[in-house]
């Protein structure tokens, strides 16, 4: 599958992971393919059709997806605090919110 990558700075971390887990599964391993190939393609698509609008404030529709992937990606990374990060959560509103 060709990966087109999003452009926007939020879709850093998803898309890191996203490459983390294709790698992590070495392709003589078909049947864990199954499992990590999927989770990484929806990731990417994550990355590619949300960036562009994050972060999200709770009301609003893209929140809980956009929660779960940077949480997904940050425990593929070892990054810890998604909830806080400057790159995943880009706009000010959002950190003024976070510190409160």
């Amino acid at each position: 599958m060709t990966h087109t990558r999003s452009k926007w700075p939020a879709a850093q971390h998803l898309q890191q992971a996203a490459d983390q887990l294709r790698d992590l599964i070495p392709s003589s391993e078909p049947l864990l393919n199954g499992y990590a190939d999927p989770v990484a393609d929806w990731l990417d698509a994550t990355a590619n059709e949300m960036a562009c609008m994050a972060p999200f404030r709770s009301h609003e529709g893209g929140y809980k997806p956009w929660r779960v992937a940077t949480r997904i990606a940050h425990t593929i990374l070892g990054i810890p605090d998604p909830g806080t990060c400057t790159t995943c959560h880009t706009h000010a509103w959002e950190r003024k919110e976070a510190r409160a």
